[in-house]
């Protein structure tokens, strides 16, 4: 049963990025300490797709999934991907 309101076909699969996502893939790659290909080989992807993440391309988001695990791993990641200070008790310990 529909209400009759025109909706715009759900897209799945794609993350919606903002603007500057390409700044805050570099941020996180700083962040870690990792090479591009070691980045790439941590979340699964080639270097290649890296590599057009980082020219503007939206990761998929099982790919989206991965940097976000990523960004966990590394102090201040999550929020430097988010773009936003995260409260206290997102944020993992150092120690």
């Amino acid at each position: 049963m529909t209400d009759g309101v025109a909706r715009p076909p759900a897209v799945l699969g794609v993350a919606l990025m903002p603007a500057d996502f390409p700044q805050r893939l570099d941020a996180l790659k700083q962040l870690s300490g990792l090479s591009w290909e070691r980045m790439a080989a941590s979340l699964g992807v080639d270097s290649r797709q890296l590599h057009r993440w980082r020219r503007g391309t939206n990761p998929s988001g099982e790919a989206m999934l991965s940097l976000v695990r990523l960004a966990t791993r590394v102090p201040g990641g999550l929020a430097e991907l988010l773009g936003e200070d995260l409260p206290a008790q997102h944020r993992r310990s150092s120690g």
